[in-house]
């Protein structure tokens, strides 16, 4: 009997998160049929696109979470947390894009012998690529910024409150963290879609749920995923801008720099990673001992 019901517990938690994902990609398609309609070209303005699908977004799963809470089923964690756990976790997210760094150099080189992967590194960069399939020069300078800001910072919001605050939080009700951990991190890699972004998104969408566990504190992966996007995206874009002159090897030895500290502060990054894990079993060990006195 506890097996079965076990079971539809499951299954009711995967079926619901799920349907918050689905959600999430209807209001995108949504949006997407409004700019056609009023016959907007989404690449030329991708910046615009990208921030008012995130904007809603974060309203629509707000407005989630204030629901959860009302009807006391609440899904979102926001605990107060140290400046010590700050900073290991900054330090994990360097050490992410130092894994991320090494995984695209190292399916690069497999790529030279391997012609269906190398045909998926060639598809994994044109989806990373703000101007594939647009003439840059017809893009305004306004909507590049607009892209920016909302790459750096309004869609790390959006993409940490849809899949840590609502997958994670309606998995974890009713599984064993690791579970959700692992469930959680499969469905947003498989929203990447391209399957070189896929492989290294459920690695990072694991230390992110991870992260977000262990410190109780959504605000702790929303720093890591948007110093993440930065330094690994954000970063290097914005050094492209024809406004600001800045030669091509000036930007690849900047970039070049950035990647090799990420490297070597994967070691680090472990380390934070379990030191987060070790603060995180102390304080639930607190919590349990202070409530097992309050029951007495």
């Amino acid at each position: 009997m506890k097996i079965a019901e076990k079971a539809s517990g499951w299954l009711f938690a995967i079926g619901l998160a799920v349907a918050l994902v689905l959600m999430f990609n209807y209001l995108d398609v949504l949006i997407l049929m409004g700019f056609k309609h009023f016959g907007v070209d989404t690449k030329i303005y991708r910046g615009a696109f990208s921030a008012i699908a995130a904007i809603v977004n974060i309203i629509v799963f707000v407005a989630f979470f204030i629901i959860c809470k009302k009807i006391r089923r609440p899904v979102l964690q926001i605990q107060k947390i140290t400046w010590i756990e700050i900073l290991l976790a900054v330090i994990v997210a360097i050490g992410m894009l130092g894994f991320v760094d090494t995984f695209i150099m190292v399916s690069d080189r497999i790529a030279e012998y391997i012609k269906s992967l190398s045909e998926q590194m060639d598809q994994y960069r044109e989806s990373v690529d703000r101007y594939a399939g647009v003439n840059e020069a017809a893009v305004p300078l306004w909507d590049t910024i607009c892209y920016l800001i909302t790459l750096c910072f309004i869609v790390p919001v959006e993409e940490e409150l849809i899949f840590r605050g609502a997958v994670f939080g309606v998995l974890r009700r009713k599984m064993s963290p690791v579970f959700a951990i692992i469930f959680t991190a499969v469905i947003f890699g498989i929203m990447h879609r391209v399957s070189i972004h896929t492989a290294y998104a459920i690695v990072c969408g694991m230390i992110l749920t991870a992260c977000y566990y262990y410190t109780e504190n959504i605000f702790t992966s929303i720093l890591m995923h948007s110093l993440f996007n930065i330094i690994g995206s954000g970063a290097g874009e914005l050094l492209k801008l024809k406004e600001l002159g800045v030669p091509r090897d000036v930007r690849n030895e900047v970039v070049m720099n950035f990647n090799i500290i990420c490297i070597l502060m994967m070691v680090p990054a472990g380390l934070s990673f379990l030191a987060l894990a070790r603060i995180s079993r102390k304080r639930r060990l607190k919590q349990k001992a202070e409530s097992v006195a309050a029951g007495e």
